[in-house]
């Protein structure tokens, strides 16, 4: 049985990643995935300053590790060298060790302004006129433009709707419009495959 330990930022993230993971794994043939209780370990300047902490528990479950966090703190700016930075710590503390990191540029959410069909199923009483952004990884608040797409009273909240969402989310259409997904993809099959 192959296992993947995500490691998480916030609580709608607690289930919804893991979900995001298995629905890859199963699109993409593997069957016998154990996706491991998640460890919620906050946004990226707190990892930056606690890494070897959160790693060295997240080592004790010893199966490959999968850290997703969302990429919009204040000094964001180049993700690729981010996770060069976060793999060169993670092979500092183990040197054998099996980590991916998927950013969300900006964050989780993003997902869904991608794929507006799947959204507006989900959310029927987003008005028809609304128009979805046509970079929405570029959107800074996909939280907040999912809520005041909705009406009033209607908020979107991470830990009712993100897992309920991402259970829906199209990964064929997600491949052609999220740069994000294409890579949080990789990182999983990247882990699975290390395990055949």
């Amino acid at each position: 049985m192959k296992r993947i330990l995500p490691i998480v930022e916030g609580d709608g993230d607690f289930d919804a990643v893991p979900e995001l993971i298995r629905r890859v794994a199963i699109d993409k043939g593997h069957f016998d995935l154990t996706v491991c209780r998640p460890h919620k370990r906050g946004d990226l300047p707190k990892i930056r300053s606690r890494f070897d902490d959160y790693f060295r528990v997240a080592l004790l479950e010893q199966c490959p590790i999968l850290w997703v966090m969302d990429y919009d703190c204040s000094d964001c700016d180049d993700p690729s060298a981010d996770v060069t930075d976060l793999k060169a710590r993670a092979l500092g503390v183990a040197k054998n060790a099996q980590i991916e990191f998927a950013f969300m540029v900006q964050e989780f959410e993003t997902l869904f302004l991608a794929d507006h069909e799947t959204t507006r199923r989900a959310f029927p009483d987003i008005d028809e006129l609304t128009r979805f952004p046509d970079k929405p990884e570029g959107v800074r608040g996909a939280k907040e433009w999912l809520s005041k797409a909705r009406p009033k009273g209607s908020a979107y909240k991470p830990t009712q709707h993100q897992k309920r969402l991402t259970s829906q989310v199209n990964l064929a259409r997600l491949r052609l419009r999220s740069a994000f997904f294409v890579r949080f993809e990789l990182a999983v099959v990247t882990l699975l495959e290390s395990q055949s």
